[in-house]
């Protein structure tokens, strides 16, 4: 597959986002292949706390519903969860408080009041199921039903996070069309790659990302 001129890729972002006025994004020179696609994605590990996460999900209706017990997850390990995410209340339950630990590592914040957000919301695993379902064909449709209005669906689950759990619901799939956003991917596009109109929750635009770069830059190959 050849490899798209800015020019091209400027209009291919128009043309896919609706008229988004959005610049092209040129490659970083630090975006290289980082060996093979398993060793960079699936085996990218983050350590983690699974005995707070046993004794946090304890107190609630969600005990043993911890993620993976090993001391470090991989994004692999959540990519494996991500079929039942699809299926079942539980399923999606599991896929959160497994992105949760993989975003949060040992520190945990906040991450007590996502759980009991949760709990409160009667339909809370379904919300998260319906979102895992959409996000495999529709970013825009998945995200409204985690931020339905300028709130979002569970409390303390904002698109830095929930972008993670739809990122991760896509099983590592190259072609997913949903990434994640937060702070950190918009400010590196910002700085790096000249985007200066992104935000952190402009998500139209962004799930739009795969389509424009995977040519020049093999995202995700």
């Amino acid at each position: 597959m050849a490899s798209r001129t800015a020019a091209e890729a400027a209009t291919l972002a128009r043309a896919l986002i609706g008229g988004i006025n959005m610049e092209a994004l040129p490659r970083p020179d630090w975006l290289r292949p980082l060996g093979t696609r398993e060793d960079a994605i699936f085996e990218h590990s983050i350590p983690v706390s699974p005995a707070w996460w046993r004794d946090a999900l304890a107190k609630t209706p969600f005990a043993g519903e911890e993620p993976p017990s090993e001391e470090h997850l991989t994004r692999g390990n959540l990519f494996d969860l991500a079929e039942d995410a699809k299926r079942s209340a539980l399923g999606a339950r599991r896929l959160l408080w497994a992105s949760l630990s993989w975003g949060t590592g040992r520190r945990h914040r906040l991450n007590r009041k996502r759980i009991e957000s949760v709990v409160r919301a009667s339909d809370g695993g379904d919300v998260l199921r319906q979102a895992a379902v959409l996000s495999r064909t529709d970013p825009r449709a998945a995200y409204q039903v985690l931020r339905p209005t300028k709130s979002n669906a569970l409390a303390c689950l904002g698109p830095p996070f929930f972008t993670k759990f739809l990122y991760f619901a896509g099983g590592g799939d190259p072609e997913h069309p949903c990434l994640i956003l937060d702070s950190f991917v918009a400010d590196t596009l910002q700085k790096e790659c000249g985007w200066t109109s992104l935000t952190r929750t402009d998500v139209v635009a962004f799930c739009h990302v795969p389509q424009i770069l995977r040519t020049p830059c093999r995202l995700g190959s």
